[in-house]
């Protein structure tokens, strides 16, 4: 079966590359849609045994670049020799079958998958192919049909939308860049990090942000996050949640002050339950940063690593500093006016409206990042003339299926995936509207929360009612362009909370 797959994703890409041709993607497999979870799966019927050794996790490893799950599954079906369903966050989007075929039998085959003429199936070689662009040329959707010379029929069906995000072979069909390889930087470093407990078991790390000199959280995120993730690839720690760790940071007033010791890691430590703390700073070189790391033993209270590396500033890290220096700029004025836009990276993705309110003596200024379905992050400053009533508001605005919204769609229960692979599971209890933008968010809690997401992560992946992804990087850039400050921002978070 893995000889057949590899074969399969090296056509796969020949034919991208050749007929920059797309293939339309089935709904899903027999009665299970796109989406379904595993428990839909076995209330189907089918049996499913999860593909677990090592070498089957290499191999998706190859696959995907994302963590996906695969199961093998028994059939009832003569014709089906082997069948493969893979999952993203708990969710099926891909099926893979061999098929008892030794040629390709169009009857047999159209009684499966619908008749081709009708659905736009076209053959080309000894492949059939479902083929849709988008109005960019681009791939928007894929499945395959290919007979192997060992006397089966491989066929390949996917959900486009999660499998172009998730898979090496979707992000090449749809020209989506190759991720930052700041990850990879910081490989080396992460070894020399590593630690065991004394019987030999994997230890457990908790990785305080590390800090810059003009405490830019953006670019102290960016860095500890891909520190932590090439930590969790070294295969030897587990790494504490993100999440709670910043409950405990915020608790203690540790990120009020900024400094961390060998003291006051320990504490950390002793409050997260970890081995080990690591902690550092960054020091900004010019065309890199410096990472100064230490990792202590908080049985012991010993420091036990000490190391560091430098790593090159990618497009993120060169913009993100650039918008420090642009925020330091305005930070001491309180008018907020706007400004002459400065040049913004390309990939910052934030959309940013204005609507003033004369009668009422304040002024809405909206920021969006959405997905490419219309789904939005929502975060909302309303600035009043009398400081002391500004305040944040920010959360998540979804849609259903017919791209219509309400508060039914909105609230509910949110999965959100962070950069560093984390899942949160947030309930969304309340509704906002502003004109026509309706968005989730938590009632009688401060906007802070949400604003700390997005501002550590350049992407956000939530599943709803469906899967989609959210790029949320530049959030502070695209503020800075239009005159508005951090120090604005935090006061009428702080207003919010008292």
């Amino acid at each position: 079966m893995k000889k057949i797959i590899s074969i399969l994703v090296v056509l796969l890409f020949t034919c991208g590359l050749v007929f920059a041709a797309p293939i339309n993607s089935k709904v899903g497999y027999g009665k299970l849609k796109w989406g379904s979870t595993i428990d839909d799966a076995k209330k189907a019927g089918f049996t499913l045994t999860p593909l677990n050794s090592a070498k089957d996790k290499e191999f998706l490893s190859q696959l995907y670049i994302e963590n996906v799950e695969s199961y093998q599954v028994k059939s009832k079906e003569k014709i089906v020799a082997d069948l493969q369903f893979t999952y993203f966050m708990g969710r099926l989007f891909c099926v893979t079958e061999l098929l008892n075929l030794s040629t390709m039998d169009t009857k047999t085959l159209e009684s499966r998958y619908g008749k081709f003429a009708q659905t736009g199936v076209i053959r080309i070689g000894n492949m059939y192919m479902d083929a849709q662009l988008d109005s960019g040329a681009k791939v928007q959707s894929l499945s395959l049909m290919i007979s192997q010379t060992n006397g089966y029929v491989t066929v390949i069906m996917e959900d486009w939308n999660v499998y172009k995000n998730v898979s090496t072979v979707g992000q090449q069909l749809a020209g989506n860049k190759k991720q930052s390889t700041i990850v990879d930087e910081l490989s080396d470093l992460a070894k020399k990090l590593k630690q065991t407990k004394a019987d030999g078991s994997n230890a457990s790390f908790a990785v305080i942000p590390f800090s810059t000199d003009y405490k830019n959280t953006l670019v102290e995120n960016y860095i500890t996050d891909a520190l932590t993730e090439a930590l969790f690839n070294t295969g030897s720690v587990k790494i504490f949640e993100r999440e709670n760790l910043d409950k405990i940071l915020k608790e203690q007033e540790f990120q009020a002050s900024g400094l961390v010791n060998e003291e006051t890691a320990k504490s950390i430590g002793m409050l997260a339950g970890v081995d080990f703390v690591c902690y550092g700073t960054l020091k900004d070189t010019g065309d890199a940063f410096t990472v100064n790391a230490r990792v202590i033993d908080v049985e012991t209270g010993e420091i036990c690593a000490i190391a560091r590396t430098n790593v090159a500033k990618d497009d993120y890290l060169k913009n993100q500093v650039q918008g420090s220096a642009a925020v330091k700029q305005t930070s001491t004025t309180k008018t907020v006016t706007t400004t002459t836009p400065k040049t913004v990276s390309t990939n910052n993705l934030w959309k940013f409206s204005v609507d003033r309110n004369d009668f009422d003596g304040f002024t809405w200024y909206i920021f969006t990042t959405e997905s490419t379905s219309g789904e939005k992050f929502v975060v909302i400053y309303k600035k009043c003339d009398i400081e002391i009533n500004s305040r944040v508001f920010a959360g998540i605005h979804w849609t259903n299926n017919d791209n219509k919204w309400n508060g039914i769609v909105n609230t509910g229960s949110y999965e959100l995936k962070l950069q560093n692979g984390n899942v949160i599971t947030k309930y969304l209890n309340y509704i906002l509207k502003l004109d026509d933008l309706l968005f989730a968010t938590i009632k009688d809690e401060s906007a802070r929360w949400f604003i700390n997401l997005i501002n550590s992560n350049d992407f956000i992946t939530v599943r709803r009612t469906q899967i989609r992804r959210f790029q949320t990087a530049g959030l502070l850039e695209k503020m800075a362009e239009v005159g508005i400050t951090w120090d604005e921002i935090d006061a009428a978070m702080a207003n919010e909370e008292f």
